[in-house]
């Protein structure tokens, strides 16, 4: 089991510790429903560090990851991120991931992918490297990765780094030290609501606990993987490992949008191009929302109003922000509707549940003051 450095200063400040991915890694500090909603109505700073991060340098950087990323990665300039995909041949998904270009080496790419991936993903990357002019190099046990979300997020980061982020756009990074710790500052996340990301080149404990007490007590509220969890479903956000894998392709889990299909080549390519010609997709994932009382949970069979089974949950939880249970699950595309009236089995009981297209809560990631 790993454990992210500052495991026994959250542990000692009365945090619920648990497993996640292979690491041991804070649940949350008070509880799920307050630091969620801290996010939604504040910020809130989450320890990601769990999460694999991997550099990519030299001249043939960028030609391997053309090979490998569903994005065209030579027209992502320097400073700048993509969401993206990996790809097996068969169009299943190997990863989603994120990848930077340095602001300031052009030949130098930062991927963060999920903490569950991280030997797939790795594995990828060096076999295809083989006979290219490429270093590939993980980074996440050298560096450390803190979240700061929510609509204050921008005022309360910049206050307590003393630095004025007010001119950093969605999808953008630049250098900077902190406590003397090389940082990379990335504005992103995985919440619905405006935030920033801290890449600090250091495990130690000393200094990364004077970077998490500064923000801290700048008014960011210390959070875990619960509420993470619970604002990123309310997003409409795929987990990897839950809602998307290697058995599912872009065109079934709806994330198309993060592949470029003018790219001549990537891997899979040609079996996602197929998926797409195909009439109809077999299933599509959806968000929906439970009408009646009830909390739905992985697994739980969708069914239609004549109780023909259509679908699955693949994750599923409480909203806070709505007071419902609210879930995304996978249903034959016919029934894949903005506001379809489905069924949901609970524990022998059947839900009332309405199908959306859309994020659950609306994204606020782009507005600031």
């Amino acid at each position: 089991m790993r454990k992210v450095p500052l495991l026994s200063y959250y542990s000692e400040a009365g945090a619920e510790i648990g497993e996640f991915a292979g690491w041991s890694t804070p649940l949350w500090f008070t509880s799920n429903r307050e630091e969620h909603l801290a996010v939604r109505s504040s910020v809130g700073i989450f320890d990601v560090t769990h999460m694999t991060r991997i550099a990519v340098k030299g001249r043939d950087s960028e030609k391997l990851l053309q090979d490998v990323l569903t994005i065209d990665v030579e027209k992502l300039k320097p400073g700048k991120m993509k969401y993206c995909l990996m790809c097996n041949e068969s169009g299943g998904i190997i990863d989603d991931l994120t990848v930077f270009r340095h602001p300031t080496d052009g030949e130098l790419f930062i991927l963060v992918c999920n903490a569950i991936t991280h030997d797939k993903v790795l594995a990828v990357l060096n076999q295809r490297a083989q006979n290219l002019d490429v270093e590939i190099m993980d980074l996440t046990s050298e560096t450390s990765l803190y979240a700061v979300q929510g609509p204050k997020s921008l005022e309360i980061l910049s206050k307590s780094l003393g630095l004025d982020l007010s001119g950093l756009k969605w999808f953008s990074g630049v250098e900077y030290k902190i406590e003397d710790v090389y940082t990379l500052i990335t504005r992103s996340g995985y919440t619905g609501e405006n935030g920033y990301e801290l890449m600090l080149w250091s495990w130690e404990i000393e200094k990364l606990k004077k970077i998490w007490s500064r923000i801290v007590k700048s008014g960011s509220t210390p959070c875990g993987l619960a509420a993470r969890d619970s604002l990123r479903l309310e997003a409409g956000y795929p987990l990897y490992g839950q809602d998307i894998d290697e058995k599912v392709n872009p065109v079934d889990a709806r994330l198309i949008f993060a592949v470029d299909l003018s790219k001549e080549f990537f891997v899979g390519k040609e079996a996602v191009e197929k998926a797409i010609a195909s009439e109809k997709p077999r299933r599509l994932l959806v968000g929906f929302k439970i009408i009646e009382r009830g909390i739905p949970r992985r697994g739980y069979r969708i069914l239609s109003r004549d109780n023909r089974i259509v679908g699955e949950t693949t994750s599923g939880g409480f909203s806070f922000t709505l007071g419902i249970g609210i879930g995304l699950g996978y249903v034959s595309s016919e029934y894949a509707n903005e506001g379809e009236k489905l069924k949901l089995e609970v524990k022998d009981k059947y839900k009332e549940i309405e199908i959306t297209l859309k994020p659950i809560i609306a994204h606020r990631m782009k507005q600031v003051p």
